[in-house]
């Protein structure tokens, strides 16, 4: 699929999102071929019901996808702060519902649970039908409160350091609430994951200095 007959209508991190037509996209990876991981863990994820984008085809770099309409659950924490403790709540039910998703024969990995490994308000999307988790390249076989930790981590130590100063202690006011309403329902993550997860942390390059200093705080 070496030409896309459509426009783009996204771009994230690695890849670029088309519209095909007929109610289809094509999510084409900027390096290297879509993992046999992210396509095994979304046929797990769907068969036991969590709400996945549908996906008609993969070839090489391309994954022809269902079109879903809707932002993203941050951009709508953006656009209606208020509404920081429900969606806290909603991004805790996903958590709640993939941890009873066993990890599928074959997907990278060591735990017995399938774990999305970056399950965040920016990787869920809002759509008419209900929140739906997108972007499962991240995803493996490990402990059933992995992703918990990493929303947790990620909410404690991101810095906002792109907003201006007027707006970074709103930023945080928000985003603690949304943590606490997700943590009540979720629980707190294990010390052995927690730890785990920071290491993986400070071992990303792109983790920041100043995140760098707040995850060895925090670490266990």
């Amino acid at each position: 699929m070496s030409d896309v007959p459509g426009p783009l209508i996204a771009s994230g991190r690695s890849a670029d999102i088309y519209d095909i037509g007929g109610g289809r996209v094509v999510r084409r990876r900027r390096n290297g071929p879509v993992s046999d991981d992210e396509v095994l863990a979304m046929r797990a994820a769907s068969v036991a019901g969590i709400p996945v984008p549908h996906v008609f085809a993969v070839d090489g770099a391309d994954m022809v996808m269902q079109h879903l309409d809707g932002r993203s659950m941050l951009d709508e924490l953006g656009r209606r702060p208020w509404r920081a403790a429900h969606l806290g709540r909603q991004l805790a039910d996903l958590h709640l519902a993939l941890r009873a998703v066993p990890a599928p024969d074959g997907l990278r990995g060591s735990g017995t649970t399938l774990v999305h490994g970056d399950l965040h308000p920016g990787n869920v999307l809002m759509s008419a039908d209900g929140p739906v988790i997108i972007d499962w390249g991240g995803a493996s076989a490990g402990a059933p409160d992995e992703d918990a930790a990493e929303m947790w981590l990620l909410a404690e130590v991101a810095e906002v350091d792109d907003l201006s100063p007027l707006m970074r202690p709103v930023v945080g006011i928000v985003r603690r609430r949304m943590l606490a309403a997700f943590i009540e329902r979720v629980g707190r993550p294990s010390p052995t994951t927690l730890a785990r997860v920071c290491d993986d942390r400070l071992g990303d390059p792109n983790t920041r200095p100043g995140e760098r200093d707040r995850i060895r705080r925090l670490r266990p």
